[in-house]
């Protein structure tokens, strides 16, 4: 039972040992490539306004915030957030 553990010890050291020395051979970008590297395609902003109601669900205690677009709360739930 302890050699199966000790042998399971001993392969997770020598994963992890060259798994961390396989990333440090990568070369690292340097200067103005830094944030060109890591940059990722950013999100479009939302242009649609979002309206908001707080609820309290019945039983609870906790309000709850809800927000969506006016089109996703007349398509659904039927309700027109600019018209109460």
């Amino acid at each position: 039972m302890i050699k199966t553990m000790m042998t399971g010890f001993a392969t997770v050291a020598a994963l992890t040992l060259a798994a961390g020395s396989a990333q440090a051979s990568r070369p690292q970008p340097t200067g103005d490539e830094a944030p060109a590297a890591r940059a990722t395609p950013a999100a479009e902003p939302t242009t649609q306004k979002k309206y908001c109601i707080v609820d309290t669900i019945t039983g609870s205690r906790i309000a709850q915030k809800i927000c969506k677009t006016r089109e996703a709360w007349m398509r659904e739930d039927g309700f027109d957030p600019l018209n109460p």
